[in-house]
């Protein structure tokens, strides 16, 4: 009886804890600060008097905009704040300013950024629009280079769910030197740049995404990464997914750790691209990739291509091999239909170890369109290992001299 009661005494108490944590929380509502959300007002200072309660307030506190069409110039949403995790409640559009310069605080060319933001949870079926940003950029030479539509820079332990990014010129979703960060069933419109882009950020998950981009990469994973996750990801009509360009400055850190898994890249150019500069003196490694369950449907150029001399400009100095090595990279189960005969193209450079444990377990990529034309596997440098069933077959076609 006693004990019954105790227990009965301590469940009471435990609920009574939980009713006062949320009774502390608060909850932050941009138009409570006076934004309109009419499509026309610009509510920039509105966002920015609610970010800085809710950061401020040492509670788990909500950041809300209801349903409506806000007009926002760029806004940094900064820390470090004394909230204990903030929920950012998305349901409204936000929409960017015209007429505003491009002055983001985590970034020269951010239009929404979150800086120094930890325990942060982005939620709701919300739009962030750019409207492409085109004026401000070409015409008053605001912006060394298009801005992002969001921005998280040295963020950690965050989840972004949910929301929709459309209308970009520079890009969609940059992830920069953050930690821990989950992009969790994210679609990406079909205007504006580059998908998402990941720099010097570690144990980052791409997971559930549907990015439709016109002539950039859906992903792009840029020079000091480690422990990037990418599943079930959706890539259409862009360029697919780069691990990109390292030892352009000789500057830059390395990339370790990448999986691709049940992904699919419908109607791209291309799909995967792993490249380092030509000649370069950045003595770093690519290693620890895998691609594992990928689905190519109606590929419109070169599917997979490993090239450690990229030069676009043709005009490199190619004299001395590159230093950047490319390590333990895996390609399993991968299958479908491509417009282009040009499977798998492996550049290597001719440094000894350039490419090193490069292996492809089961490969079957069709074309379409001509019975005629055959597929092809080019090496160049290098051999790889080969299991299962690989079609076109491994190094079957004589590589590029």
């Amino acid at each position: 009886m006693g004990s019954k009661f105790i227990h009965g005494i301590t469940w009471f108490l435990f609920l009574v804890a939980i009713c006062a944590i949320k009774a502390k929380a608060i909850s932050v509502d941009v138009v409570k600060f006076g934004a309109k959300g009419d499509g026309k007002t610009d509510d920039t200072k509105a966002f920015t008097q609610a970010w800085t309660q809710a950061c401020s307030e040492r509670q788990n506190n909500r950041y809300v905009i209801p349903k409506g069409t806000y007009i926002v110039g760029p806004v940094d949403f900064a820390g470090p704040c004394k909230a204990k995790t903030i929920h950012f409640k998305v349901d409204g559009t936000v929409q960017s300013s015209k007429k505003q310069s491009v002055t983001g605080g985590a970034h020269p060319n951010a239009w929404i950024s979150f800086t120094q933001v930890n325990n942060l949870f982005i939620s709701g079926d919300g739009i962030f629009d750019g409207q492409g940003f085109e004026g401000n950029c070409t015409k008053a030479k605001q912006c060394e280079q298009p801005p992002l539509n969001l921005i998280f820079a040295m963020v950690k332990d965050s989840h972004i769910q949910g929301i929709t990014s459309n209308n970009s010129v520079g890009g969609h979703i940059g992830i920069y030197r953050s930690i821990n960060v989950t992009v969790d069933d994210v679609d990406i419109g079909i205007k504006g740049g580059e998908g998402i882009l990941i720099e010097k950020s570690t144990n980052i998950n791409i997971i559930n995404t549907n990015i439709k981009i016109l002539h950039d990469n859906c992903v792009t994973i840029l020079d000091g990464n480690t422990g990037i996750n990418i599943e079930k990801m959706t890539c259409s009509q862009g360029n697919g997914l780069g691990v990109s360009v390292l030892g352009n400055t000789g500057k830059e850190e390395p990339i370790k750790g990448v999986t691709v898994r049940n992904c699919t890249f419908s109607h791209t150019e291309g799909a995967i691209r792993i490249q380092s500069a030509a000649a370069s003196n950045a003595n770093i490694a690519i290693s620890n990739l895998i691609f594992e369950d990928i689905i190519f449907d109606y590929l419109q150029n070169m599917a997979i291509i490993l090239d450690q001399e990229h030069c676009p400009s043709k005009q490199c100095r190619t004299t001395n091999p590159s230093k950047v090595k490319v390590e333990n990279v895996s390609f399993k189960n991968i299958k479908g239909t491509s417009v282009d005969p040009r499977i798998v193209i492996l550049e290597c450079g001719t440094a000894p170890d350039a490419c090193k444990d490069i292996r492809f377990i089961d490969l079957r990529v069709l074309v379409e369109g001509d019975d005629r034309l055959e597929t092809q596997f080019r090496c160049k440098n290098v051999k790889p290992a080969v299991a299962g069933h690989v079609d076109p077959a491994a190094c079957n076609t004589r590589a590029v001299a």
